[in-house]
């Protein structure tokens, strides 16, 4: 450095020393943590997002911490209005810029960390999360990074922005990459496991939770009635880590020791939310909520013996759908206690890929599961994959044939078939590269070029031609096409009620989104994908709909306020 920038840096760190002794009340300076977004255009505030809750954690540690922590969630932002947003807090207080990275979120921090620095050469930017974790010399020798953390040790980042900030060494901070004198320093990685004395719960005072709260359609939960405008959202982390080591997962790439919160620390966290934020609905963000079997039966004997009104959303593993575990009689007591949706994760409908995944699920427990919530009001939701390496066409079809075979036995079913994503780091990512000729990039500007696909700009998913074992690529990328438009007619047929709807332009919506949804799933029955025009008339349909809209508006705008009347919207599209 020079003798300038020594300079500053002498003056920053006496600043903080000066903060330091007047109080442990006084900001020790500000931190700004950024959600990155996945593709280049901001999504709806009503598309059903939740807070990040890794950011959040970090966050939360950091003002417990005494520092000013702001929180910039790139979902709802352009690139350039994030970074007008970091503009306007680039004072003398801001320590450094924090980015949360998973792969798919590359291009979009490359371009935020480029153009704060374009704007700023001086501000301190920070990459974390699991693709820096895996890949910090690459990411290091980047020059639109200064700091890169691995693992996931909640404890360093007070560590390195009390480094960055000029009161501590960062040669002392554990499992970080930095620059210095034109040379990549690491330093060792000594930091313990994270624990519940280091992750506390979210404190949501240090963002805008509105933003998720009450504009939030609770993750297009808005197929269950028409009181989800009602519901007031907030999310809980009951657990680190998981119990499962499923092969394509994040849990098994990171080896997250598997630790759990009380029901006792659940409950109460519950009812601090409602009586604080007015919480009328629980997002569990856990992997496995149902994990220990006697907190789970506290928990629900917990919130009936007080008699909380609550409802909640948690994930939940098929094969606990059992005789000794979730029965007929114990899932009505699920029902009762406000259970409202089981998020599951079915992965495949072929035998032997649930094995190869080391899923511990049989097709035969994924039936037992859904006819067990079948008789109650709680909604089913599953997922599946498609694309696996190593995955046969005739696998393929045994996972489509199981979802078509669910939706049609079970009309409240709620199935989603995704294009499988490869994690870097997993068992299954190594495979694919020793067995199946798949090439990873070697630098940040080659995972850009990598990512930046049209399917990966809209739903996040790598293209198949990246994926060298798919045997018809053609073949997959319709299929999966087809089933997208299948999907959203679908939901949209549950939604607008059936031939029972009495108001006459919701009917002819009905008419249009069944006639294209029995299409969809003729096509998928009968594995006849080509002169594919489904998904394009329905966006005509959809753009026809804009523009009567905007046309309808403008007329209306021009009427004297007494006998203007807003329209009513429909926020169960999805527009893309």
């Amino acid at each position: 450095m020079n003798n300038i920038d020594d300079a500053i840096q002498a003056e920053a760190g006496f600043k903080a020393a000066i903060r330091r002794k007047e109080g442990q009340e006084q900001k020790k300076g500000r931190v700004l943590l950024i959600n990155p977004g996945i593709n280049s255009l901001p999504v709806d505030k009503t598309m059903g997002m939740f807070p990040n809750n890794g950011i959040m954690i970090l966050g939360t540690i950091l003002k417990q911490n005494n520092f000013d922590v702001k929180i910039i969630d790139g979902r709802y932002l352009s690139i350039e209005e994030v970074i007008n947003q970091v503009m306007s807090f680039a004072d003398e207080d801001l320590i450094f810029v924090g980015l949360g990275i998973m792969t798919i979120q590359l291009k979009y921090s490359y371009l935020v960390s480029t153009g704060i620095k374009k704007r700023n050469p001086n501000i301190t930017i920070v990459w974390g999360g699991v693709h820096p974790t895996l890949f910090p010399e690459q990411t290091i020798s980047d020059n639109a990074v200064d700091v890169c953390v691995v693992n996931q040790c909640a404890s360093t980042i007070v560590d390195l922005a009390d480094a960055i900030a000029g009161t501590a060494d960062i040669k002392n901070v554990p499992g970080i990459y930095y620059k210095a004198d034109g040379k990549i320093i690491s330093t060792q990685s000594n930091c313990t496991q994270d624990d519940f004395d280091i992750v506390p719960f979210l404190d949501f005072s240090i963002m805008n939770h509105e933003d998720y709260s009450r504009n939030n359609n609770v993750a297009m939960d808005s197929t269950l009635d028409d009181d989800f405008k009602k519901y007031i959202v907030y999310p809980i982390n009951t657990a680190l880590g998981c119990n499962f080591k499923c092969t394509f997962c994040i849990n098994e790439i990171l080896q997250t020791r598997h630790l759990l919160r009380s029901a006792e620390e659940i409950v109460d966290r519950i009812k601090f939310l409602q009586k604080e934020y007015g919480a009328n609905y629980i997002h569990f963000n856990d992997e496995n909520f149902f994990a220990n079997k006697e907190r789970i039966y506290k928990f629900v004997e917990l919130i009936r013996r007080e008699k909380i009104k609550i409802k909640w959303r948690p994930s939940v593993n098929a094969c606990y759908f059992n005789k000794r575990y979730i029965n007929d009689e114990f899932v009505k007591e699920l029902e009762e206690s406000g259970m409202i949706i089981a998020v599951m994760g079915f992965e495949s409908g072929s035998v032997d890929m649930l094995k190869r995944l080391k899923k511990p699920l049989r097709v035969d427990a994924i039936y037992r599961s859904i006819d067990t919530l079948s008789k109650t009001k709680i909604i089913s939701r599953a997922t599946f994959m498609t694309g696996l390496p190593g995955e046969t066409e005739e696998q393929m079809k045994e996972t489509f044939d199981l979802a078509l075979d669910l939706e049609k036995r079970y009309p409240a079913f709620q199935g989603n078939i995704l294009p499988f994503r490869l994690y870097p780091g997993s068992p299954l990512y190594d495979e694919a590269v020793k067995e199946y000729g798949y090439t990873p990039p070697e630098s940040i500007a080659e995972w850009i070029k990598f990512e930046d696909s049209e399917i990966v700009e809209s739903v996040g998913y790598q293209h198949s031609s990246h994926y060298p074992w798919i045997p018809d690529k053609n073949k997959y990328e319709l299929r999966n096409k087809i089933y997208r438009t299948y999907q959203k007619t679908q939901w949209n047929t549950q939604r607008l009620g059936g031939t029972s709807n009495t108001n006459f332009q919701e009917k002819i919506k009905y008419y249009v989104f069944l006639s294209i949804f029995k299409l969809s799933r003729s096509r998928l029955r009968n594995q006849y994908y080509k002169f594919h025009f489904e998904n394009k008339l329905l966006k005509l349909l959809l753009d026809i709909r804009q523009l009567y809209l905007s046309a309808k508006s403008l007329i209306i705008s021009e009427r004297p306020k007494h006998l203007v009347i807003k329209h009513k919207r429909w926020p169960y599209i999805d527009h893309s």
